[in-house]
C-alpha cells in the first residue's frame, strides 16, 4: 500500500514538473522576469521647481519622491498601463505606462496645484528632450482699455493678478528640454482664446517632440492634448477657448503663428 502511495505521488510529481515546463509562469507580469523599473522626476507646474513627497504609484507598486522630485518603481510588472502620481494640494496627474521586459523608463510627472475659482484654468506644456525649447503662447482677446489685445509668452508674461487685464500669467517658461511651461488663466473675457506652441529651439520638428499640452479647472483635468506626429511647421496650435469658455479643440501643425 504505501508503495502504491508512494508512485502516486511520484506520478503526480512528474506531471506539475511537465506542466509547468511546457506553460510559462504569468502572473499579472511577475513571472520570468517581465518587470521593468520606472523612474523620474516629478516637478510643480507653476514654479518648475522639483516636489518632494508625492506618492508615485502603479498598480501595487508605489514610492515616493526625495528632496530632489525624484523617485524609482522597482519590479514594474510589464502588463502595467498607468502610472499616478499624487500629492495632498495638488490635482493628480496619471499618464499611460507601456512596458517590455527589463526596461529602465523614464516617467516625468508636473503637478498642478489645485485650482480654488471657477473661472480659473491652468495649461501645462511639457515635452522630451528634444527640442530643448518649446514656448506656449496664449492669445488674449482685446477688451475696451486694450484695443490690440495681448499675447502672453516668454517676452510678455502677462500679470500674476486676477484683476488686472489680461487675467492671465507664464508661470514658468523653460528652455532646457522637458518642461513644465504653464500659463494660468484667471478670468475669461467673452471673446475667443487661441492657445499655440512654437518649437522656438527648432532642434528638431515638433512633432517627434513629444509634446503633451493638459488643461485643468477647478473640478480637476479638462482636457489633454498630444503633439501630432504628422505635419510640418515651428507652430503647434493646440486650442481656442470660445466666447462661452468652452475649449474648442484644433490639434494642428502649422507654418505660421494663429492670430486673433
Amino acid at each position: 500500500m504505501k508503495n502504491k502511495v508512494k508512485y502516486i505521488m511520484l506520478l503526480l510529481v512528474s506531471v506539475v514538473f511537465i506542466l509547468s515546463a511546457c506553460t510559462p509562469f504569468d502572473f499579472n507580469g511577475l513571472g520570468s522576469g517581465k518587470t521593468a523599473t520606472v523612474g523620474g522626476t516629478v516637478t510643480d507646474a507653476t514654479t518648475g521647481g522639483a516636489l518632494s513627497g508625492v506618492t508615485v504609484k502603479s498598480g501595487n507598486i508605489s514610492g515616493t519622491t526625495d528632496s530632489e522630485g525624484k523617485y524609482v518603481l522597482y519590479k514594474v510588472p510589464i502588463s502595467n498601463t498607468s502610472i499616478s502620481a499624487s500629492k495632498s494640494g495638488y490635482i493628480t496627474n496619471t499618464q499611460s505606462l507601456s512596458l517590455v521586459a527589463d526596461e529602465q523608463k523614464t516617467v516625468n510627472f508636473s503637478l498642478s496645484p489645485e485650482l480654488t475659482q471657477d473661472e480659473e484654468l491652468r495649461i501645462v506644456l511639457t515635452w522630451g528632450e528634444s527640442p530643448r525649447d518649446l514656448d506656449s503662447h496664449l492669445l488674449v482677446p482685446a477688451d475696451a482699455s486694450h484695443l490690440n489685445g495681448y499675447e502672453v509668452y516668454y517676452r510678455a508674461k502677462g500679470i500674476d493678478d486676477s484683476d488686472e487685464y489680461p487675467y492671465a500669467f507664464l508661470d514658468v517658461d523653460d528652455i532646457t528640454s522637458y518642461g513644465p511651461e504653464t500659463i494660468t488663466i484667471f478670468n475669461t473675457l467673452n471673446q475667443t482664446y487661441k492657445y499655440y506652441v512654437h518649437n522656438y529651439s527648432g532642434e528638431a520638428e515638433i512633432t517627434t517632440s513629444n509634446a503633451k499640452v493638459q488643461v485643468y479647472g477647478r473640478s480637476g483635468l479638462i482636457k489633454t492634448y498630444n503633439v501630432p506626429t504628422s505635419g510640418s511647421g515651428l507652430y503647434w496650435y493646440v486650442f481656442d477657448i470660445d466666447a462661452n469658455g468652452r475649449i474648442v479643440d484644433k490639434n494642428e501643425i502649422l507654418s505660421t503663428a494663429p492670430t486673433l
